[in-house]
């Protein structure tokens, strides 16, 4: 309990250099995490990642998440889980922490004897409503090579992430003669990441992992999906246009 507490001040003592925006193209990602079995069922686990922008050398932001899992058997699991993000904006003292809750439902499976896969699908609340949305829906595909006899059991992985957007700020639509027509929030599917890593088990209790991940966001016809990169015909500007990143990350987790 005295490494979670550690962790939790860490959180609050770095926001003060915090700093976040969609200028960040690319970054780096260092995740720390704990985790504690409660009982035969139930694993409590805390995590932080701390983000910093390679391009201009600065802490981006800082997002420490907790969370409790379910066992409800061998191959099902389900989890809640508590995420703030803290951040500053370009005004002086101007401190902006945004929060989410989310809940998610996992289906683990074999591929075969050395590939294993995990189907999750996850509902996210923001707290406060982002100009893209409120709530994200996604579903994850974890693909990943189990062999103990490599050194360290070395474990190759893959993670895709497809997001649908909802319930952001309305978002001004033209027609082709340039003339408004409708005010409505862009939801929508309008985001993939892709994530491939290696994760070593130098000890049972400890592992750490090494990975690439990448951000699209696109625009679909699929559902009734609206555009989220809006164009204003009249001045040829663009309104929330693509934020597309990517990240170099390290991540650490020790089991208590």
């Amino acid at each position: 309990m005295k490494s979670i507490y550690f962790c939790v001040f860490l959180v609050l003592g770095c926001t003060m250099n915090a700093q976040i925006t969609e200028t960040d193209n690319t970054m780096l990602w260092t995740t720390i995490g704990l985790s504690k079995k409660l009982d035969d069922k139930f694993r409590v686990s805390y995590y932080q990642i701390n983000s910093l922008s390679i391009a201009e050398r600065r802490f981006n932001f800082i997002q420490p998440d907790l969370e409790i899992n379910y066992e409800i058997n061998k191959n099902w699991d389900a989890a809640l889980s508590y995420t703030p993000t803290f951040s500053l904006d370009g005004v002086e003292g101007n401190q902006l922490i945004y929060h989410r809750i989310s809940a998610d439902i996992k289906l683990s499976t074999k591929v075969s004897k050395r590939i294993r896969m995990k189907n999750s699908f996850t509902v996210e609340h923001h707290f406060t409503q982002r100009s893209k949305f409120q709530q994200r829906y996604y579903y994850r595909l974890d693909l990943f090579y189990r062999n103990t006899k490599l050194p360290w059991r070395l474990r190759p992985f893959a993670t895709q992430k497809l997001y649908w957007y909802a319930n952001g700020r309305d978002l001004q639509y033209y027609d082709a003669d340039g003339n408004k027509t409708e005010s409505v929030s862009p939801n929508g599917l309008h985001a993939y990441r892709l994530k491939a890593g290696i994760k070593f088990y130098p000890s049972k209790k400890f592992n750490f992992s090494i990975y690439y991940q990448m951000q699209k966001e696109f625009n679909s016809n699929l559902f009734g999906s609206r555009d989220i990169n809006s164009l204003n015909p009249n001045s040829n500007k663009i309104r929330r246009a693509f934020y597309d990143f990517s990240v170099i990350g390290i991540s650490c987790n020790y089991k208590l």
